[in-house]
């Protein structure tokens, strides 16, 4: 009978963790008529034109110290930094907004959209999430082509054969579910420089992309076509260094892009996922150094 008791028990606080649902916020924004991305809201953002930001907005029209992001008393809001063009709504000028669900402001010629989702805290967390974000109303990211439930079936398929995800447990996954960022690009459209810093890593959710580099006389010299599941951005997250090649987009792509902060607390937990990555950065450095000594230039 004790058995029996602990089962239903068991089984009851199993079904209601699943029923229990999360807010999640985002903040979507589309730079030109190419790249299109969105953000998880954790804590205070900024946005501007530096490196050291949550956001970094590559637009003449942004500011250095444009604007912030903070949750206060029970609600999100948005805040000009006495930039030079402030926040705008509707064309007015606005030092501070409160923001809800669907609410629309302006840095520069760049719209942004506030997103709150519900989510539910089940097992399935880590997908539910792309889900959401790759389903942003409005934004378009998995191109005008795509029938989202196909496009999301096999997005699944793509996320469980990643593979440093392969290590993870379901906290862990859960975990960088929350620090997602999606990214739509347009085909030829540039997704790193070489150069350039950051040493976040990108994975491919759907499309393809060219990495390539380039020598003293801006010859390009192609070193890998990526597709689904595959990753890039290991060389600079594993050694610190810059970005050591170009990357841009063959096709509409859709990208996860996972900082630096919450991939290092990830290894802390689980160095298999380091030691993954530690392989295809050993074949990358290999085929760049490779085509680096073709083309009679040092490789970074």
């Amino acid at each position: 009978m004790l058995g029996t008791e602990y089962i239903i028990l068991a089984q009851k606080t199993h079904d209601e963790r699943k029923s229990i649902s999360v807010k999640k916020f985002y903040l979507a924004f589309q730079i030109g008529s190419m790249r299109k991305s969105v953000y998880p809201l954790l804590g205070q953002t900024t946005i501007d034109r530096g490196a050291d930001n949550t956001i970094t907005i590559p637009d003449p029209a942004i500011s250095r110290n444009h604007a912030k992001l903070c949750f206060q008393e029970g609600y999100w809001a948005v805040e000009d930094l006495q930039s030079a063009n402030s926040i705008t709504v509707d064309g007015k000028r606005v030092d501070r907004l409160a923001l809800k669900s669907g609410d629309t402001f302006h840095l520069g010629e760049i719209l942004f959209s506030f997103i709150e989702k519900e989510i539910a805290e089940s097992e399935n967390q880590f997908k539910d999430t792309i889900q959401i974000l790759s389903s942003v109303e409005g934004l378009g990211i998995l191109g005008e082509k795509e029938e989202p439930e196909l496009s999301f079936e096999r997005i699944r398929e793509v996320v469980a054969a990643i593979p440093f995800f392969q290590p993870l447990n379901e906290v862990e996954l859960r975990e960088l579910a929350d620090t997602t960022e999606l990214h739509g690009f347009s085909a030829g459209e540039i997704i790193i420089r070489e150069g350039d810093p950051g040493r976040s890593i990108y994975v491919i959710l759907n499309g393809r992309v060219r990495v390539f580099t380039r020598d003293y006389e801006g010859n390009e010299e192609e070193l890998a076509i990526l597709e689904e599941g595959q990753f890039f951005g290991e060389m600079s997250f594993l050694t610190g260094k810059s970005r050591s090649a170009y990357v841009s987009a063959l096709d509409t792509s859709m990208l996860m892009e996972l900082s630096f902060t919450s991939m290092r607390k990830l290894i802390r937990g689980n160095l298999k996922v380091k030691e993954v990555l530690l392989d295809y950065y050993r074949d990358r450095q290999r085929t760049v150094k490779e085509k680096g000594d073709k083309m009679g230039r040092v490789s970074s």
